[in-house]
């Protein structure tokens, strides 16, 4: 600790430009992407290769159907990972590199692009009265934004990544956001965790306290579908296969506005982005 404080005393302490800038740090990861030029699964390619589907611990990838016809034209669309399942793992990666030969650059990388895969969760919820449809219209939130986070059984990955966010290095507060420890203050619910039974009824306690409008994020992929704790014996039973899949959600969230980001865990930079376009009044 002594180290840290006389480094941050001597060569000051470094807060990011984001949003104004994306600076973000090297090695940041927003997402996986695949090359379909470099893939042997492509429409031509008399080599087939499944390497990538079958290593996948979360079932995130799919080679049956990559390319799509779009509606409207003939242009084809490449498509293979659920980013939605993908935890970061880099199994695909290292295969896709080894199928490559030595040297070679595989199909599937990771990628910095600005993709935070963050979006209003319209399509196995359809949208009723109250939801927010096509975007958020208007600023709803005028000048600051309060968050309160629930942890519904999480392995602690996601919470060290929104701890982050109130560091200096992020320094969320300056933009106008900050984590309160009462829903009654809250204008949005942080939600981490596969949704434990144990914590079922906290959840719905928390949930019920925070006044409308309001909006749910659901971070990480155990909120999604259970991350790597999804077992056939957990979707019997209902409980650790995430808060969007859940029975005991799926009938309330019909009527919330739910902002999905995936990953395992998400970076502070997702979470701080979809923060933003909330405040901002900017998702779309």
């Amino acid at each position: 600790m002594a180290f840290w404080t006389y480094s941050g005393l001597k060569f000051g302490i470094k807060s990011v430009k984001f949003p104004e800038k994306n600076d973000f740090y090297d090695g940041f990861i927003a997402s996986v992407k695949m090359d379909a030029q470099r893939c042997l699964n492509q429409k031509d390619s008399a080599e087939k290769c499944r390497e990538c589907e079958i290593i996948c611990p979360t079932n995130a990838i799919g080679l049956d159907n990559l390319f799509k016809e779009e509606s409207g034209g003939s242009k084809d669309k490449y498509e293979g990972i659920n980013t939605e399942r993908c935890i970061f793992c880099g199994l695909c990666i290292d295969v896709c590199r080894d199928v490559a030969g030595s040297g070679g650059i595989g199909a599937i990388n990771y990628t910095a692009d600005l993709d935070f895969d963050a979006f209003l969760s319209s399509a196995s919820l359809p949208l009723r009265e109250g939801r927010v449809e096509g975007g958020i219209k208007k600023k709803i939130f005028k000048k600051s934004l309060f968050v309160k986070h629930i942890d519904t059984g999480s392995c602690g990955a996601c919470e060290s990544e929104i701890n982050a966010l109130n560091n200096p290095y992020y320094n969320m507060h300056r933009l106008g956001i900050f984590i309160t420890p009462s829903p009654r203050f809250a204008d949005v619910l942080l939600a981490t965790g596969t949704f434990t039974e144990q914590m079922s009824e906290v959840f719905f306690n928390v949930l019920d306290n925070i006044p409308k409008p309001r909006f749910i994020i659901l971070a990480g992929s155990c909120t999604l579908f259970g991350g790597i704790f999804e077992t056939k014996e957990a979707k019997e039973i209902g409980f650790n296969i995430g808060l969007l899949n859940s029975l005991e959600t799926k009938e309330i969230f019909r009527n919330e506005n739910i902002i999905v980001v995936p990953h395992c865990p998400p970076n502070p930079f997702e979470i701080l982005n979809v923060l933003l376009l909330i405040k901002n009044g900017e998702l779309k």
